[in-house]
């Protein structure tokens, strides 16, 4: 047995990775996300191959709709101020508290 670190290996997806993976975990077809943002289904298969690069507020609408994190969707970079009850924790946007329930810091 070896004392050497094992390193493992954690894969870094492109932008057309990471939009096809947010489509995919809302159990979306193209036709779908396509009909949610305005687009043709053409269009969003381009974004997904990489043929063509969505602009920001097409990247902004396809993480709102899909309920993943801009960051994530943008940079591949997730917010790590995640809240604790989303076991997740990668891939959706923090969850706010209402001020009346936050406790008073010590």
């Amino acid at each position: 047995m070896s004392t050497q670190p094992m390193h493992t290996r954690t894969p870094e997806f492109q932008l057309k990775d990471r939009l096809r993976l947010a489509r995919e975990l809302n159990s979306f077809e193209q036709a779908d996300i396509a009909a949610e943002l305005g687009i043709s289904r053409a269009t969003v298969s381009n974004y997904e191959r990489g043929a063509t690069m969505p602009g920001k507020l097409v990247i902004n609408a396809w993480a709102v709709v899909c309920d993943v994190d801009v960051e994530w969707l943008k940079t591949g970079k997730a917010d790590t101020a995640m809240h604790p009850s989303d076991p997740g924790g990668n891939l959706h946007s923090p969850k706010l508290e209402p001020v009346s329930e936050r406790k008073p810091l010590d």
